[in-house]
């Protein structure tokens, strides 16, 4: 159904300009298209909210699954089980908090032991002295007792010289007492800053084990899990529309078939399948005509879109004379408000669309011209 030439006709004897209009035949559909609603294959459907002819808004619960209990006694689980892990690792978290706060306590206890340890080496140092004043007295009593004579003999006694070296035995006790002492309490600051790294090591292993022995983050998928499995057993209507076709009831096992069919028909488009011959005199924008007995009044519309695509046409003609194999390009033609066509989804029209004629048309008109001059 076009005004152009038909593909396999006989050419005239003098190549004529195409004409200024293309039809093609088109099919009216919402501009959305007619949506499918299903549910998971192998459910079953346990209620129907919906009635054929209904209008719903974006959002409206369409149809329950009888899997709904099922998934939402999992999805309780998972949440049960993840608050359960949540609150172990908040337990895990705070014994590790308190580990490193031990090992912090225990390198700053280091600290104090060093401090005895300059104490105890100032002490040493003082005890050195001592016993150098003590040797030192020890000595010169000795050198005088050696080098004095008889009469003067009772000058250094021999009580004063024991008492002297009693003297200087206990200076080197004390001295022996200290270094000891020193000693212990260096490698008593060695096994403190040991233990404080282990501690440290002890916290940090215990934190780094936290997450691997909680699993958290796997808990949380199982959760978005079993949560999207729930919202599967309820479906929505995915736009405004109206409900146009139910195939399942109540109580049926849902398998490829789709539940019902919806489309959102305020705003109806004609499919139109333009010949591959006339598809570049076709652009965006051009206003087209829509008829068909069945609508009366012919449609008004405009072309929102142009295929790129060429491919066998899916619309045949009622003529039997007429080509049934044909090559065409898709166009879209968005049409203007009219309520009788949101009643006929899938009505075979001719769409009628004023085009310019073909460049190459044109050129050949004004050389027949020019020929004839």
């Amino acid at each position: 159904m076009r005004d152009s030439q038909q593909p396999g006709g006989e050419p005239d004897e003098e190549p004529r300009m195409a004409p200024d209009r293309i039809t093609a035949l088109a099919r009216l559909e919402p501009e959305g298209g007619v949506i499918n609603i299903s549910g998971t294959p192998g459910d079953r459907l346990a209620e129907l909210k919906v009635h054929r002819g209904a209008r719903v808004k974006k959002g409206d619960v369409l149809a329950v699954m009888e899997s709904r209990g099922l998934r939402q006694a999992e999805l309780e689980l998972s949440q049960a089980q993840l608050e359960s892990a949540e609150k172990r690792g908040a337990a895990e978290e705070k014994y590790a908090a308190a580990l490193r706060r031990e090992a912090e306590l225990a390198h700053k206890q280091a600290g104090l032991e060093r401090l005895s340890v300059e104490a105890q080496q100032e002490k040493i140092a003082g005890l050195k002295i001592s016993l150098q004043s003590a040797e030192d007295d020890l000595s010169r009593l000795q050198a005088l007792r050696s080098s004095a004579s008889s009469a003067e003999t009772e000058i250094v006694s021999e009580q004063q010289l024991e008492h002297q070296r009693a003297l200087t035995e206990k200076a080197k006790r004390d001295l022996a007492s200290a270094e000891a002492e020193l000693k212990k309490l260096q490698q008593s600051i060695e096994l403190s800053q040991q233990q404080a790294s282990a501690k440290v090591n002890t916290a940090e292993a215990n934190e780094a084990r936290i997450p691997s022995t909680l699993e958290l983050d796997s808990l949380r998928k199982s959760v978005e899990l079993a949560q999207r499995r729930l919202e599967l057993t309820v479906l929505h209507a995915p736009s405004d529309g109206e409900i146009l076709k139910v195939m399942l009831s109540e109580g049926e096992t849902i398998a490829q078939q789709p539940i019902l069919q919806m489309a959102d028909t305020s705003q109806m488009v004609a499919v139109a399948e333009i010949y591959e011959n006339d598809a570049l005199r076709i652009k965006k924008g051009m206003r087209a005509d829509v008829s068909c007995k069945a609508l009366g009044e012919p449609l008004k519309g405009e072309v929102i879109y142009v295929g790129s695509m060429v491919l066998k046409n899916s619309v045949a003609s009622l003529d039997p004379t007429a080509s049934a194999d044909l090559r065409v390009v898709e166009a879209r033609i968005l049409l203007d408000q009219d309520p009788d066509a949101q009643r006929l989804i899938n009505l075979q029209v001719t769409v009628m669309i004023p085009a310019e004629p073909a460049q190459k048309d044109l050129s050949d008109k004004q050389a027949r011209l020019d020929g004839r001059l």
